[in-house]
């Protein structure tokens, strides 16, 4: 990927937000919010944009190969890489406790505020989809380019690494130990004629902690279920726990 141009902000306040983890917020409250509503609506957008952009650049491939490759675009350590690619981390407001455990490298929390700065991009834009799909097109193009290289025709399944094996539901999540559980669970679904995996959440206690439950069900029928702190991990862990049982 070559140099990637920043966007020129016209409510500054919403690059600050965008910046401001929760852990900064919580020590200097009279900064202004942290980004989490940032990135919750800038998750959507991304996934959005995305879509928009393999769509149309691949009318030739099918809605489980599109899924495939969405999924490698959206997971954690991608977003993280373009945070750093625009500079995202050098920037980013963390409190004391967060900076001494080196969290401006955490790929977990560079991949939210990425999300927290499309989040604002799209806002800055007054809700002009196209102009955050032409920001964010020189940002993805070069690591399709990459994804569809490296699988040949970008006709296959979910790439692993290392031969990953997925472990049991409440494993937990090392960014290096598996890849895409979602969207292969996907293509699974799509090509035995099953609809797209739905996800189902519940707010649940396990180990004296609160957090959420997430099932997954397809086609009527429970495959697998996860329990997390945050919902992003929960839904992953009850697509490896179904990935599990498809393969038992």
């Amino acid at each position: 990927m070559g140099e990637i141009k920043r966007w020129n902000f016209n409510k500054r306040n919403l690059e600050t937000e965008a910046f401001t983890h929760k852990s900064f917020a919580s020590e200097k409250p009279e900064n202004g919010p942290h980004n989490e509503r940032l990135e919750w609506i800038g998750d959507s957008i991304i996934s959005a944009v995305v879509a928009d952009y393999l769509f149309f650049r691949f009318p030739d491939y099918k809605e489980g190969t599109l899924t495939t490759l969405r999924s490698n675009i959206v997971c954690k350590e991608a977003l993280a890489g373009f945070a750093r690619k625009l500079g995202l981390d050098k920037e980013l407001l963390l409190g004391i406790g967060a900076l001494a455990a080196g969290d401006r490298k955490n790929d977990r929390i560079l991949e939210d505020t990425f999300e927290a700065y499309i989040g604002a991009i799209y806002l800055d834009c007054n809700k002009n989809l196209n102009e955050v799909i032409k920001f964010m097109k020189p940002i993805i193009e070069p690591f399709v380019d990459d994804l569809v290289a490296n699988s040949g025709n970008g006709l296959s399944s979910s790439p692993t690494k290392n031969g990953v094996v997925y472990g049991p539901m409440n494993k937990p999540i090392e960014s290096d130990s598996l890849e895409n559980p979602i969207g292969k669970l996907q293509n699974w679904a799509q090509s035995r004629g099953f609809e797209i995996p739905e996800y189902k959440f519940t707010e649940k206690q396990c180990e004296n902690k609160q957090g959420f439950e997430c099932e997954v069900i397809i086609k009527g029928k429970s495959y697998g279920i996860g329990w997390s702190g945050n919902k992003k991990d929960a839904k992953k862990k009850s697509a490896i726990n179904a990935l599990e049982s498809i393969s038992a």
